[in-house]
């Protein structure tokens, strides 16, 4: 069985890190990175956010509302614990 994919979008914000740090605990979940230096890489989220199972959005409103406008994959889930 694998396990699932999971992004957390803004894992370096306080919100984010809380939920990393209970997530990366687990060993029946993936937690996905992505690279510090490209944080804001529209390209490299809209990839990540793609190729999860769920992405956990820990932004800004505008920032998520972008983040959302980036899925393709009608399988992924957004969870958002934006502001």
């Amino acid at each position: 069985m694998t396990k699932p994919k999971i992004f957390i979008d803004g894992e370096s914000g306080t919100t984010g890190l809380q939920i990393y740090s209970r997530l990366n605990q687990r060993d029946d979940i993936e937690l996905v990175n992505i690279e510090a230096s490209r944080r804001r890489d529209s390209t490299e989220r809209a990839k990540l956010i793609n190729a999860v199972d769920v992405a956990i959005l820990c932004l800004p409103d505008d920032a998520a509302r972008e983040a959302v406008s980036f899925v393709s994959n009608t399988k992924v889930k957004i969870l958002d614990a934006s502001t």
